[in-house]
């Protein structure tokens, strides 16, 4: 069986358990919403810290670039399992979702968002050394920016769908 058949009728099977188990399909809402919520909200909390900081000067950096690493630990793990779930309500209802330019514009979104995160990363490196804490602020807006834009989008998605 060539891959995107075995990946078509697993596409199909998922989509059929969860018409079928109604657990599963919350389940895996709950998911993506609960990761939602600890990543988003780790990361806007720090977005903003990091914007103040950037306007307090020097005196409030440092203690902001040694949370910012804490900050790391918690939307990491969030963020895997908001795109494993997200993944998943997809293929639950690939049909809808695939034919959707609302969903593709929320996912070009949340593939800059996650290029924003790189550079985000690279920009704290750079502030670390004593430079950039534009660059910082500027990802760090742009990042508080996508995260609430993902989420208007998404919420209109659930309407749309």
């Amino acid at each position: 069986m060539a891959l995107p058949q075995l990946l078509g009728s697993g596409v199909r099977l998922w989509a059929a358990f969860c018409d079928a188990h109604r657990a599963a399909s919350v389940t895996v809402r709950y998911l993506h919403l609960a990761g939602l919520v600890v990543g988003a909200g780790a990361a806007v909390a720090a977005d903003w810290r990091v914007l103040k900081a950037a306007r307090a000067g020097p005196s409030q950096r440092g203690a902001t670039l040694a949370a910012l690493a804490h900050v790391h630990r918690v939307v990491m793990p969030a963020l895997a399992v908001v795109v494993t779930s997200g993944v998943l309500l997809t293929a639950a209802d690939s049909a809808t979702f695939l034919a959707s330019r609302l969903y593709w514009t929320k996912m070009g979104f949340v593939a800059l968002l996650l290029v924003n995160g790189a550079g985000l990363v690279a920009a704290e490196s750079r502030a670390a050394a004593g430079k950039g804490w534009r660059w910082l602020g500027l990802f760090s807006g742009a990042s508080l920016f996508l995260w609430l834009l993902i989420l208007y989008l998404g919420v209109w998605l659930t309407v749309a769908a």
